[in-house]
């Protein structure tokens, strides 16, 4: 059953845009992620379904019936945003307990709230605090007794908008297992809206990426992540972040080369197929997008690869991250944590089989730095 969905919905703020025809819907149950950089729409689209933001083109619909004109509380959206909202005077209990008593909620007795504000309140690891005010919490603890809050009620749409953007990087790890597992249980439609992809990914049913309020792409997270629909997204999701770089194609005896700035990689099977279609079409201009992790690196020839002098290194646990610089932009790859290398000196790179996609380029490539970061 599609429960939310929403048609060709545009907003502007002034001459700027915020949403442009922005399509989507979601089934009861589904956990669906607006992902995108900052400014994409995605806390816009949000506000336009929960009420609190109007003056928009096209439909939003819940449960088959149109938003326009319904007043926010008849909306039955619940809703938990990145600036907590709490009521200073109430207790952590009481602020959780809110919307289970409102005259719109409803009828239970005081047991029954109590045992759903602690069970609540005892997913998200907080169950500890209910008798403390706001003013005694951590920004971390606050923001998930706003989260709390939201999925106390019942509601047909929960719209989460980085509800656990402010807790250390562990917590929030133990905060994504426990968010994921209340939702399951609750069986209940939430829109989430984030900045990590990892939460993206590891959350997700379905994620949409937005860029400049545009839908990039909506799919499941496998597939954007391996299956990235542009350049954009490609590099929008995973750390460290895809390798790009700008070239041209050439014909190889059987197979095909791709060349970028003097430096030329020979394509495996699934590219070379690609370069083959492009080719044909007429084009060999491209964008060669494969993440670190689909590039092996050798202090050896180990015959096939391409040499290029190393630029930097980083070590990890089990590997090491060895970056090069072509034309302007560097292009990482992953070597055994035994290899030796010298800064300056020759590696050799080859691109692993079935990874990789050639693509046309829509935006353009600045220097990265070493930790793959868009400077």
């Amino acid at each position: 059953m599609t429960v939310l969905k929403i048609e060709d919905v545009s907003k502007s703020y002034g001459k700027t845009p915020a949403l442009s025809d922005v399509s989507f819907e979601c089934k009861q149950g589904e956990f669906f992620t607006l992902f995108g950089p900052s400014g994409a729409g995605k806390t816009t689209m949000l506000e336009l379904i929960a009420g609190t933001k109007g003056d928009y083109r096209g439909r939003i619909s819940i449960k088959g019936r149109s938003v326009e004109g319904m007043a926010i509380q008849d909306r039955n959206v619940a809703m938990a945003f990145e600036n907590y909202a709490l009521y200073p005077h109430m207790t952590v209990g009481q602020n959780i307990a809110f919307p289970l008593r409102s005259p719109r909620a409803p009828r239970r007795t005081d047991a029954e709230i109590l045992k759903k504000v602690q069970w609540t309140a005892d997913e998200l690891g907080i169950g500890g605090l209910l008798d403390r005010n706001p003013v005694q919490l951590s920004g971390g603890q606050k923001q998930r007794v706003s989260l709390a809050r939201a999925l106390v009620r019942e509601a047909d749409v929960y719209l989460l908008d980085e509800p656990i953007a402010h807790l250390d990087a562990k917590l929030r790890t133990v905060a994504r297992a426990n968010l994921k597992a209340m939702a399951r249980n609750l069986g209940a439609t939430i829109v989430y809206v984030t900045h990590d992809f990892r939460e993206a990914l590891g959350l997700s049913d379905r994620i949409m990426i937005l860029n400049e309020g545009r839908v990039l792409q909506i799919d499941e997270p496998r597939q954007v992540y391996s299956q990235p629909s542009t350049d954009f997204v490609g590099r929008l999701l995973g750390d460290p972040v895809m390798n790009l770089l700008d070239g041209h194609l050439e014909a190889d005896g059987a197979g095909h080369r791709f060349v970028s700035d003097g430096v030329s990689f020979l394509l495996n099977e699934r590219l070379n197929d690609a370069a083959g279609n492009r080719i044909a079409s007429g084009s060999t201009s491209c964008r060669l997008g494969i993440r670190p992790s689909g590039v092996s690196v050798s202090a050896v020839d180990p015959g096939g690869a391409t040499a290029i002098p190393v630029y930097t290194i980083e070590h990890a646990a089990d590997h090491l991250l060895v970056y090069f610089e072509i034309g302007g932009v560097f292009f990482g790859g992953i070597a055994g944590p035994d290899a030796e290398f010298a800064v300056g000196r020759p590696a050799w790179i080859r691109l692993q089989p079935d990874r990789g996609h050639l693509f046309d380029a829509t935006f353009d490539l600045a220097m990265t730095s070493a930790q793959g970061e868009t400077a």
